[in-house]
């Protein structure tokens, strides 16, 4: 990882340091709100989501006050940036969800939900790839069109992954999101899972082309 990165990296953590503590409010009311219902599987996949919107902020920084202006005059090239932004997101959005997942884990297990491991690490699995191509449909809006004019799709996206992630939660319960997911297609559980991994990941990179195409075509 080049020093440009680096420094990109540090300055977006620090920029996320006033963001915490909203995030920490959050994620304690819905804690509390899914501890009364047992459901932590949806709760982990929230956590997911949410932390992979908290990215925008980040770009609000970088625009304030004409700053891309600014930071384009440091030793990042706009390429740099860009590649910054999804590994940035990549962290902010998977760390939190495993710190999480556990502690949701620890508390099924005191409260003898009696739901096996597997199926819970299967179920919680789902909210990743949803926060992932949250990411890459988010990060090319926000460099495109900015704050105001994405937020309303960015908002439509939540709404959308969240309700996904709560029928998610319900199969997990009802019929078994094992049985569900190995039905799909006829694929079994690990084709499954191959086969989403490998549309995220060319979802990913398509997005990370677009949003270089379009940095470098902006004027600041």
């Amino acid at each position: 990882m080049s020093r440009s990165i680096k420094g990109l990296m540090v300055k977006d953590f620090q920029l996320m340091r006033s963001q915490m503590k909203f995030y920490f409010i959050v994620m304690m009311l819905w804690g509390v709100v899914m501890a009364s219902s047992l459901n932590m599987v949806f709760f982990a996949g929230y956590n997911a989501l949410i932390c992979s919107f908290l990215l925008v902020s980040t770009f609000s920084y970088d625009a304030f006050e004409n700053g891309y202006a600014y930071l384009f005059t440091l030793p990042v090239s706009r390429r740099d940036y860009i590649y910054e932004k999804y590994m940035f997101g990549f962290l902010l959005t998977t760390v939190p969800f495993l710190l999480v997942s556990a502690v949701c884990w620890a508390a099924l297990v005191i409260r003898d939900s009696g739901m096996h491991f597997g199926v819970y690490c299967l179920s919680v699995s789902t909210a990743l790839p949803m926060a992932y191509l949250m990411l890459a449909l988010e990060i090319p809006l926000q460099i495109k069109f900015g704050q105001e004019k994405s937020r309303i799709v960015s908002m439509l996206l939540i709404g959308g992954m969240s309700a996904a992630m709560g029928l998610i939660g319900f199969l997990s319960e009802s019929v078994g999101v094992a049985e569900f997911l190995s039905g799909i297609a006829g694929f079994g559980i690990g084709g499954v899972a191959v086969l989403v991994a490998a549309v995220v990941v060319v979802l990913l990179m398509v997005s990370y082309r677009i949003s270089c195409r379009i940095m470098e075509k902006k004027e600041f």
